[in-house]
């Protein structure tokens, strides 16, 4: 799947399960209640609470992005910059009735490109090693095994962490 051209603001990409045109764009503030939700129902204890989602949009929210149809945000994808030329993926979510569709994999391919676009050269995120849905987006995008972390949130909560290295 490959967006259209223009902004990200004016992003449109055509799915052909979805009834109407998604439309990705970066997130704002007033965004923050839906993503919040979408965080609680897809990761429940390990979700950021709406405090910390506040916070992180302070410091990254002109990264994020966000997928809608219709007015309804479906995702998101929270996009961080590092230093060294590096971004992490913070989160990546969508609705569990909006699953399915191909929306996650547009918000990957947006966000890598986002960040391709602002001079960054590797993008990484964690990922649970058995959810094997995530795992495949991402290895499409081309994200490949970094590292592992048995502890990484915490006791009996490991991680693999994936990079996608950008403008090889």
């Amino acid at each position: 799947m490959r967006a259209g051209s223009g902004a990200l603001g004016s992003t449109h990409l055509n799915i052909a399960t979805a009834a109407t045109t998604p439309v990705y764009r970066r997130a704002r503030l007033t965004d923050l209640d839906r993503v919040s939700s979408i965080e609680n129902e897809r990761f429940g204890a390990h979700s950021y609470p709406y405090f910390a989602l506040r916070q992180l949009f302070d410091l990254h929210g002109a990264s994020w992005l966000v997928v809608e149809v219709e007015g309804r945000l479906l995702g998101h994808v929270l996009v961080a910059l590092a230093p060294q030329r590096r971004a992490w993926l913070l989160s990546l979510a969508v609705a569990a009735d909006s699953c399915g569709r191909g929306y996650g994999t547009a918000l990957v391919e947006q966000a890598l490109r986002l960040c391709g676009s602002l001079d960054v050269g590797s993008v990484l995120i964690t990922v649970r090693p058995t959810n094997q849905s995530a795992m495949n987006i991402y290895k499409r995008a081309g994200f490949e095994w970094a590292a592992h972390d048995e502890r990484y949130f915490g006791e009996g909560e490991p991680r693999d962490v994936l990079e996608c290295r950008l403008g090889r």
